[in-house]
């Protein structure tokens, strides 16, 4: 399958090859603005090449790259492992059980719980 025209055109290698840079300035668009990820136009090669070669010529600009001095993982995105967040799954039984009324009046520190609620004016008086 072949794709004709400047902008479509597929090299030897299947590898899509970059419209000339003559005619990317035609259009009124600078060249380093038109893709700003890929690589430079000289950077291409359109023969054919390994699949590890490809990979490594592929890699966006900026990405997973750090400085020196730069902490590791503040370009690269983080590795999702597990899902995190849905510790707390609430238990009806086991509030009534430590909050309510019942535990409250059983105990000196409950009761007094119970009045400091009232002297402030809560509605609920245990939980």
């Amino acid at each position: 399958m072949r794709l004709r025209g400047p902008e479509g055109r597929l090299g030897p290698g299947l590898l899509p090859t970059p419209p000339p840079v003559a005619l990317i300035q035609r259009k009124g668009v600078p060249a380093g603005l038109r893709f700003p990820l890929l690589p430079p136009v000289a950077a291409w090669a359109p023969q054919s090449r390994g699949a590890a070669s490809i990979l490594s010529a592929w890699r966006p600009a900026g990405l997973c790259q750090r400085g020196p001095g730069q902490a590791p993982g503040w370009g690269c995105p983080p590795a999702r492992t597990r899902a995190r967040g849905n510790e707390y799954q609430p238990k009806n039984l086991k509030r009534k059980r430590t909050h309510g009324w019942m535990k409250r009046i059983r105990t000196a520190s409950g009761i007094e719980v119970i009045l400091r609620r009232m002297l402030k004016g809560r509605k609920s008086l245990s939980h």
